[in-house]
């Protein structure tokens, strides 16, 4: 079993090779050629180097026994050594200080809009689940880093693999048994470092439960959002010393590891100095007699250092490959994470884009390993229709909307769009359809015209916007600002200003505005917003959508009297449909809701 599990350690680790070494070809390919180019030159120069020195060494002793006369030979060899040295300064510099600054901005910026282009296309359902959102997390916490790292890590390695091979090599006309037995010394270090390449000594990286409770209390010690109220309920304290007897509990998990390692490294260190003092010792007699030179000794012995130099190089490269190898891991299984909404491929698209008649049957649902939310809810909405959704918390309103927009597929019934099952549906063109206002919506940190025509990114009308905003009850607050509708908005940029909620609310309502979609959804629009704003705000929607369809939830009762039905969902069924007088007649729970909100306003 471990043999089987080392095997798929390596495995992946050339699977990650060859998928970041694609992702650096397709980055820069001219930038990649010349890093590997390098790689190889840096490979050979050490060995270059060496002989070089041995002959300069040779022919400084011969110009020694010739009465101290330096021959051209002898100069030309310091020059060719001295020049050589220059030429790999100055290739270093390049290398480092300028080519792989460029290949690190191109990689980063591929890597960044592939993982966007995912994120972005990604299932809600994969955004609702813990594991999920677990491994998008440790991606987004270093991906740039640790790829580019586990790249170059790679080239490390390709470069002193070629030392290796090129000093053993040289080192064979000496005795086949010499490179063997060096490479024998280094064996037992290389094998100890594989063994603990397992521990991790970061304790962000252990995956661990103290690790990510570690990583969360640090996260909510940052977020302006949970400081305000850790500092309210003085609740500090107690999470930074949750916070650092957790960093204790992993500290002794990383400690004790590490110690084994370090009283471990002793021993082949010992055994490769030992291996080498002899091999040396071996080749002392035939200086002495002179039957090699000295130069010639030097190189010998410089080669079995090469040997030993370009295995310890392997070995931490390794080390810091396979910790990479993690969170490159992590990458490429967020890029692989599979549709759980499955799309059809030549999916029906209509051809016209107008008010849909929209058809629940017999519809139930349940969250992955949870319990059922939807069950067997029936109605229909009619073109021009306005439907309103009424129910208490967690009755099941917001998953209605999510999958009539397909968020999830039900797991029994249909939801079909104009007689079509919206499985068949093409869903790029279903959702032109569709104009939303969630009640967890977004805050684009962008100008606030960028903010509006986010609505429809293709049509770019100013006066449309500017009509939108006005309808939407924002353009009030939008003419005080310094820019007006070329405001930044957002805290983290420098000239950005920060919105109320209800201003928030009043934008994002504008943007769903802007798009004029046929269907408007809105989850709870105008819960920030004051009474007064709020019966502005929906006589706009009433003379905008008069011959649109609009599917209404809301707390407020107020907002939902004007709707040409209602229904009223209780633990993931529907109790009651109708108008709001039939409602109100029935008197049942629509009634009690009502009645309940109603006297709490004549207080």
């Amino acid at each position: 079993m471990e043999k089987d599990k080392k095997v798929s350690i390596v495995q992946q680790l050339l699977i990650n090779v060859r998928r970041t070494m694609t992702v650096a070809w397709k980055a820069d390919r001219k930038a990649f050629l010349l890093i590997a180019i390098m790689t190889l030159l840096g490979a050979v120069a050490p060995i270059v180097f060496s002989y070089i020195y041995k002959l300069f060494l040779d022919q400084l002793i011969f110009a020694q026994s010739q009465l101290g006369i330096i021959s051209a030979t002898l100069l030309g060899l310091f020059a060719l050594r001295y020049t050589l040295r220059v030429v790999d300064n100055l290739k270093a510099v390049y290398q480092y200080q300028y080519l792989e600054r460029v290949f690190r901005y191109q990689l980063e910026n591929a890597l960044t809009i592939e993982l966007a282009k995912k994120l972005s296309s990604l299932d809600m359902a994969h955004f609702e689940n813990p594991e999920t959102q677990s491994l998008i997390r440790k991606v987004r916490d270093g991906y740039k880093y640790r790829i580019l790292q586990f790249i170059q890590n790679t080239f490390y390695i390709l470069s002193s693999i070629g030392t290796f091979i090129g000093a053993f090599i040289i080192l064979l006309p000496f005795g086949w048994w010499i490179p063997t037995a060096m490479v024998v010394a280094v064996v037992p270090r290389f094998w100890l470092r594989t063994k603990y390449s397992k521990i991790s000594w970061s304790v962000f990286n252990q995956n661990i439960p103290e690790s990510k409770e570690l990583g969360y209390i640090s996260d909510i010690l940052e977020r302006p959002a949970s400081i305000k109220e850790i500092r309210i309920f003085q609740a500090r304290e107690a999470l930074l010393s949750k916070m650092e007897a957790l960093y204790a509990n992993i500290f002794e998990s990383i400690k004790k590891p590490l110690a084994k390692f370090i009283s471990a490294l002793y021993v082949p260190l010992g055994i490769e100095l030992v291996i080498l003092g002899l091999l040396v010792y071996y080749r002392l007699p035939t200086v002495v007699s002179g039957a090699i030179t000295i130069g010639a000794f030097t190189f010998f012995v410089g080669m079995l250092d090469q040997i030993g130099s370009s295995t310890r190089e392997m070995t931490g490269e390794l080390s810091e490959l396979y910790d990479h190898n993690l969170y490159v891991g992590y990458y490429f299984e967020v890029l692989a994470l599979p549709r759980l909404v499955a799309e059809k491929k030549h999916g029906y698209r209509f051809k016209e884009i107008a008010p849909p008649h929209i058809e629940f049957r017999n519809v139930s649902f349940a969250y992955p390993g949870g319990p059922q939310v939807i069950r067997n809810v029936s109605f229909a909405v009619k073109p021009g229709e306005h439907f309103a959704i009424v129910g208490q918390n967690g009755a099941g309103k917001t998953t209605l909307i999510k999958l009539l927009l397909r968020f999830y597929d039900p797991d029994e019934g249909t939801i079909l769009v104009n007689g079509k099952d919206l499985r068949e549906l093409k869903l790029d063109n279903w959702y032109k359809f569709v104009g939303t206002l969630f009640q967890d919506f977004a805050k684009f940190a962008l100008t606030i015209k960028e903010n509006i025509m986010l609505g429809n990114a293709e049509k770019y009308d100013e006066k449309k916007m500017k009509e939108a905003a006005h309808k939407a009850g924002a353009s009030e607050f939008i003419e005080k600002l310094p820019h007006q509708y070329h405001q930044r908005l957002g805290t983290q940029f420098e000239d950005g200003v920060e919105l109320s909620q209800g201003q928030w609310q009043k934008l994002a309502l504008a943007r769903a505005f802007y798009e004029e979609a046929p269907l408007l959804i809105l989850d709870e629009p105008t819960s920030a917003i004051d009474a007064e704003a709020e019966a502005a705000i929906f006589d706009h929607i009433d003379k905008i959508y008069e011959d649109k369809n609009l599917i209404l939830i809301s707390h407020r009762f107020s907002s939902v009297r004007s709707a040409d039905t209602i229904i009223v969902l209780k633990d993931g069924k529907i109790v009651e449909t109708g108008t709001h007088e039939t409602l109100m007649k029935k008197d049942r729970a629509y009634a009690r809701m009502f009645k309940t909100q109603a006297s709490g306003y004549a207080d």
